[in-house]
């Protein structure tokens, strides 16, 4: 029996990461019911009986479970780059490294490239030429890919998979939603601490509900404290979710941090704002048409509230531009979908 192993951020608690391991999960599942799917975790599942979970970090026993024909898959998220954690990076290629050495296909999905560093596109390049196909979630990144020389193998240009994500609590068609006038949802990271506290302080003063979300646990302790010190209710900490479609009727908009936050936000018909140094906020900004500011802006704060008066002056139609462009995005990601299934295929009959 031929194995499939799914890597990604997987195991670390960000709800983002874990919705993607769910969704290449099921995914696989359902269309190769032949092969043995096997998961690479920070900790493994010992109680989960549809499919295996491996340590990510014992390369050695991977290597003794990989056979040539094997399936290498990257599901979904920013694995490759620098700018958090050079450590991971080099895992991720070791990992790719190792693959290649036991004669394995190598197949990465929904992709966010970057940011690397000029070492670290260096040694990026190479090791993504070993793949067999890459689909990218936005065109700063296949952008990248191109910089770095990545032409063997098959590019696509697609979107974030997490469009193509059809949990039950996700199934619903956004009403009209029961919000208090100016409701902000704001996903929340742990850096920049001090100017993003003079940025929610001056929200909270400005508009009349502030609500701090947070998807990955290293951010909580943060928040709770920034929380505290504007006075606003305490932040929440997704971890599934029907958490978002809990608190998501009660929100106007949202201003994100964290892009499944967005991402998840846009498919409830919530209008969002990006706000981060990461260009993967970014380039999803500019997918939805979006405002998006950077810490480095000058005057940030006194952007953040002119773009967020400019939404709600006419919040029927941001909403309605939302709704169209979700449809845009699950259209392009139901593409990749087939795109990413047909490439496996053909692998397998290799």
């Amino acid at each position: 029996m031929k194995k499939v192993f799914l890597f990604g951020y997987y195991g670390f608690g960000n709800l983002g990461d874990e919705l993607l391991c769910a969704y290449y999960t099921s995914l696989l599942g359902a269309h190769f019911p032949e092969l043995k799917l096997i998961i690479l975790r920070d900790k493994p599942n010992e109680q989960e009986i549809e499919y295996k979970t491996v340590s990510r970090w014992n390369l050695w026993q991977l290597s003794k479970m990989m056979a040539p024909g094997d399936l290498l898959v990257g599901g979904g998220g920013s694995i490759f780059q620098d700018a958090t954690s050079k450590r991971s990076l080099f895992y991720y290629l070791a990992l790719l490294r190792l693959a290649g050495w036991r004669r394995l296909e190598i197949i990465l999905a929904g992709q966010g490239l970057g940011p690397l560093s000029s070492l670290g596109r260096r040694l990026v390049g190479p090791y993504l030429n070993s793949a067999l196909g890459i689909s990218c979630r936005d065109q700063w990144s296949l952008a990248t890919l191109v910089e770095m020389g990545v032409n063997r193998p098959l590019l696509y240009l697609g979107v974030d998979p997490l469009w193509d994500f059809q949990a039950p609590e996700l199934l619903f068609k956004p009403a009209k939603r029961r919000y208090r006038p100016s409701a902000l949802g704001f996903f929340f990271r742990k850096e920049e601490r001090n100017r993003k506290q003079r940025l929610l302080f001056r929200l909270k003063l400005r508009f009349e509900g502030l609500r701090l979300i947070t998807l990955f646990p290293e951010d909580y302790p943060v928040a709770e404290v920034v929380s505290q010190e504007i006075g606003a209710s305490p932040p929440l900490l997704l971890t599934e979710v029907r958490g978002l479609a809990a608190i998501a009727p009660e929100l106007t908009m949202v201003i994100g941090e964290r892009l499944h936050g967005l991402l998840l936000a846009a498919k409830y018909g919530l209008p969002g704002i990006g706000l981060s140094n990461d260009p993967k906020i970014k380039a999803f900004c500019q997918q939805m048409e979006w405002p998006c500011f950077s810490w480095q802006d000058l005057c940030v704060e006194n952007l953040m509230v002119m773009a967020i008066e400019e939404v709600l002056s006419d919040l029927g139609s941001a909403e309605q531009q939302v709704l169209q462009k979700r449809t845009e995005m699950e259209k392009k990601a139901r593409e990749e979908r087939d795109w990413f299934l047909q490439l496996i295929e053909q692998t397998l009959v290799k």
